[in-house]
């Protein structure tokens, strides 16, 4: 039992640094969309490509 709870415990904690990692590549990649969009013709209102469709 105690060689399961610390099984567990080794996933969840895997589990977590994913969830970190997952959420800064999210935001990173965000923050480059939000950038690359600057000075289009477009209002980029909503920071989202779908909404920024026309680029200088």
């Amino acid at each position: 039992m105690d060689t399961l709870a610390r099984r567990l415990t080794i996933i969840s904690l895997m589990m977590v640094v994913f969830a970190m990692m997952l959420g800064a590549a999210v935001s990173a990649d965000t923050e480059r969309r939000a950038k690359t969009y600057v000075g289009s013709l477009s209002d980029c209102t909503a920071h989202t490509a779908q909404f920024c469709q026309a680029r200088l």
